[in-house]
């Protein structure tokens, strides 16, 4: 064998020898690949499993969320029908999360759940209907401080789920209830109000040994807060006094409200009366 012929049968080994580790490479890169696709898979799988399993836990207020996002990109600026039912669905899940089982409990965690991971903040008076609108309908104070107050509006005269669309359009729409809660009269101011029609009634006088220790006798002519209990035979159990400003004015404040009617009644007939005496003075000044 001549030299050309030992230098081509070398080549044609070396080129086998390539071939071969070349073939080997390519099936390695496969395998890995393989593996990295079905890590990925895998890995994807697990994020949706682990997604599924987090979002299960508060499904029903991304489902209010997706719901409210529907009605803004649709119908939000020709119809208040929409927005009107997922008020009443807002509502309808602050009942069903004040009731006193397993599933309420489950989703006030819930809630809490959603509110930790979107980062939301609220004071501790904060009521639950507002949480629920700012999760809802997103961090727009304005939006869910007049949501909140229409649903909190509604709370106060016991309506139900199914009565919240009438109850917003026989008030005239979420605004005007806005700002009819806004010039709702205080606490003092109610109380102020039904002081002295409440002075001007005379139920019943009551005196005793016990209650004279629990009197002030430097407060004579001061109203007073007394708490008592009714029996059964129509008689009361007078219980506990105090003289606090804030005590006496919630109670008038509360007689007030569930008075209204008759003691704006009264108060128009003292202000027709007080001036009445004003303009017969000024006639008798005059003369």
């Amino acid at each position: 064998m001549d030299e050309v012929d030992i230098l081509l049968t070398h080549l044609t080994q070396i080129t086998k020898e390539s071939e071969c580790i070349m073939l080997e490479k390519i099936a390695q890169t496969a395998v890995t690949s393989s593996t990295t696709a079905n890590a990925t898979v895998v890995l994807k799988d697990s994020k949706a499993s682990n997604k599924s399993s987090n979002s299960s836990k508060f499904s029903f207020i991304e489902q209010l969320v997706m719901d409210r996002e529907a009605w803004e990109n649709t119908v939000a600026r020709t119809s208040n029908e929409h927005l009107y039912k997922l008020l009443a669905r807002c509502y309808g899940t602050y009942l069903a999360m004040s009731q006193d089982n397993e599933k309420a409990t489950q989703m006030r965690d819930d809630l809490q759940t959603h509110i930790n991971l979107k980062g939301y903040v609220f004071a501790k008076t904060s009521h639950t209907l507002t949480k629920i609108v700012k999760c809802v309908f997103g961090a727009d104070r304005r939006r869910t401080s007049t949501y909140s107050i229409v649903l909190r509006a509604a709370l106060a005269q016991n309506k139900t789920e199914a009565q919240i669309a009438g109850f917003i359009e026989s008030n005239g729409g979420v605004q005007e209830i806005r700002l009819a809660k806004s010039n709702a009269l205080s606490t003092k101011a109610k109380a102020a109000i039904a002081k002295n029609t409440v002075a001007e009634l005379s139920l019943a006088k009551v005196s005793g040994e016990a209650l004279a220790k629990q009197l002030d006798g430097a407060k004579v002519g001061q109203q007073v807060v007394i708490v008592a209990t009714q029996l059964a035979n129509g008689e009361v159990v007078l219980n506990a006094v105090t003289y606090s400003e804030t005590a006496i004015n919630v109670a008038l404040s509360a007689y007030y409200s569930a008075n209204k009617e008759s003691i704006t009644a009264k108060v128009t007939e003292r202000s027709k009366a007080s001036n009445d005496a004003t303009l017969a003075a000024a006639i008798g000044d005059a003369a």
